[in-house]
Parts: C-alpha cells; structure tokens; sequence
C-alpha cells in the first residue's frame, strides 16, 4: 500500500499546476499495475548490460502504399510500427496479471510516463495519426519487464529517383527510422525476426512492388553514429499502361503521315492537312506524358521514342516540300522519284528503328 501511495505520488508531483486532478484516476490506475524504481527517469535509456547498447526490437505492418507522386518524388504509406525493449526498472504487479495474459496495456495518454526511444523517420515530409477520438496507439508492458510500444503512423517520405529508363525504370526507396539523441554506444536496432507484415494485396496502378527489411546500420553523417534500420521498397513499372497510351498512338500518327505520301502532290491542303495534324498530335501528347514525371535535364528512353515519331513525322512533311518545289520548277520527274523512294524508305527506317528501341527496351527491363 505505501509503495502504491509513493508511486502515485512521485507521478502526480510531475503533473503540470492544474492537472492533477483530471489525470488522477488513469495514474491511479498504472500505480495498481506496475511498479517503477527509485532511479526511474523518462531522460535516460535503461542499461540492461553495463558493456552493451539497449536493443530495441523493431516490427512493421506496412497495410497500405497510398499513393507514389511521381513529380515530387514523395511515396505515402500507411504503417503501424512496433517497438519492443527491456526496462529492469519497471515491474508488473502480479495481481495485474491474469493467467491468459502476461502482460498489461495502456492507455497511450500514460506513455509520456514511460522512456520511450526518440525514432524520427528520415527524409519524411509530413507525418499523420490517423486519430479519431482515441489514438491509435497502445502501450504493453510484460512480467518479464519488456515493453512494447506500437502506434499507427501515415508519412511522406522523399524518395530518389531516377527517370533515364522512364518509363522501363525501377526505383528503390529507402526509409530510415532513426534515433535522434541516442548513439550507438546508447542504443542497437533490430528487425523482430518473424514480426512484420507486409500487405500482398498491395495494389499499385503503374509499379511491381517488392520491400526488403534491412538491419541496423549506423549513420555517417553525423559527428557521433546514430543507430538505425532501413526498410526498402523496390518499385519496378509496369509498361503496359504507356504502350496503350503512348506507343500505339503515336505509331499510328506515324503510319498516317506515311500514308499522306500516297496523295497526290497536287492536293496541296490534303497533304498539309495530314501532315501538320499528326504532328501537332504529337507534340500535345510529348508535352502530357512529360508533365507526368520531373522537369529533368536528362534524356528518358520515351523521351527517344517522341523525338523520333516526330523526325519520321516531320521528314513526310519535308519530303511534300520537295516534291512540290520540284514540280514548281519543271523537274517533276525527279519529284516522282523521290515520291517513291520516299515510300519505301520511311516504314523501312521506322521499322529499323522500333526493332533497335524495343530490343534496348527488353534489355533493360529485365
């Protein structure tokens, strides 16, 4: 009874003027379930083994990958991440227990009563609790002293990518989760071997998704080395939405533009006509598939493959030129000619082409 009345008095004392009142009967409540030590203190990590860091165990349930924004290179994530270490400064009352359940919850509201380690994500933007009234979040603690705390979390996380092989390219983002006061003399990470879940009915609408838990690694960045573990997302695209949207189209553009070379000179508006509006088409199409990705100054495979429909585009349009100068200035034979030539010469290229861009295609896509 006077260890419950300290405990609760030692809690109660570090209540803001005002508080105690209102929080008296939840720290009433963790006093009758545990119990702390003397040299307790929320400030200092326990030490389990005088020669070695805490190990703090780490489990994620990755439920969700809401969104990949391309432009921004930002990729959302639904998560609910476990932390799991031991504190010999705290102890379970045994009449807390049942015989189904060794351990005791919590309230989320008492953790700020409790050490918790001081994880940040790296590199992420924004961070959301999905909380309706309550958060969701718990706060176990087991008779053998170890705690676990475990809270739902949606981030934006800033993830690098790379556009050369757009839009054959994989990208891999990395999330860090790191200690942000603590050294590597103070703390270790590690993955809960068997304790994390990954949805496989995670469904992306352009990307193949594979994640792969890295373990603790130690940053290099810093003065001192701060633990940390990695959780890696590889996202491979999905080509079949482009080959509809883009390479069909514009073939068929191109196709068009050859068969302008079939009408007769003389039908001046005709040729104009077919041969302008195929490539403007073009040009509008080149522009929204690039608003899709990063303004970057590299040059993408798709990028290849715009530049060229245009080329065979514009070279139709070129060649109606010619011939028209041709016959203007009494030379129709030579005019007829190149007609001909013309002809056969633009499908063999384009078809030259597409076998030389596809197979440098399927080469990078494997």
């Amino acid at each position: 009874m006077l260890l419950t009345l300290f405990i609760f008095t030692h809690f109660t004392s570090q209540l803001p003027i005002g508080c105690t009142q209102q929080l008296s009967g939840p720290l009433k409540d963790l006093a009758a379930k545990i119990v702390f030590s003397k040299d307790y203190s929320i400030h200092e990590a326990p030490r389990v083994y005088a020669d070695k860091p805490l190990l703090v165990n780490f489990s994620i349930n990755l439920r969700n990958v809401l969104s990949v924004d391309e432009k921004q290179q930002i990729i959302t994530l639904e998560t609910s991440l476990r932390l799991y270490w031991e504190d010999p400064r705290i102890a379970v009352l045994p009449s807390a227990l049942s015989e189904s359940r060794n351990y005791v919850t919590f309230n989320p509201k008492v953790a700020e009563y409790f050490w918790i380690p001081d994880i940040f994500i790296d590199k992420s933007k924004a961070v959301r609790v999905p909380t309706y009234f309550v958060k969701p979040a718990s706060l176990r603690v087991y008779n053998d002293s170890t705690v676990r705390y475990s809270s739902r979390l949606n981030f934006d996380v800033a993830c690098e990518m790379d556009f050369h092989r757009f839009p054959v390219d994989e990208q891999l983002c990395e999330i860090k989760f790191e200690s942000f006061g603590f050294t590597t003399e103070q703390l270790m990470f590690s993955w809960k071997k068997g304790s994390s879940n990954i949805n496989q009915n995670i469904s992306l609408a352009q990307f193949d998704m594979n994640v792969k838990l890295e373990d603790t690694y130690e940053t290099d960045y810093y003065e001192l080395a701060y633990p940390g573990l990695i959780m890696k997302i590889h996202l491979r695209r999905e080509i079949g939405y482009h080959i509809v949207q883009t390479y069909i189209p514009s073939m068929i553009f191109v196709f068009v533009a050859w068969l302008s070379l079939f009408i007769s000179p003389e039908s001046i508006p005709g040729r104009v006509g077919m041969g302008m509006t195929t490539l403007l088409t073009l040009t509008a199409m080149f522009g929204a598939v690039r608003n899709n990705v990063p303004k970057v100054s590299y040059v993408s495979y798709l990028d290849i493959w715009m530049v060229a429909c245009i080329f065979f585009v514009f070279s139709c349009i070129l060649e109606f030129t010619i011939v028209s100068y041709s016959i203007k200035c009494g030379r129709k034979s030579f005019g007829d000619k190149v007609e001909v030539r013309c002809r056969i010469a633009v499908p063999i290229a384009f078809i030259l082409f597409n076998i030389i861009y596809w197979t440098m295609l399927y080469v990078h896509s494997i």
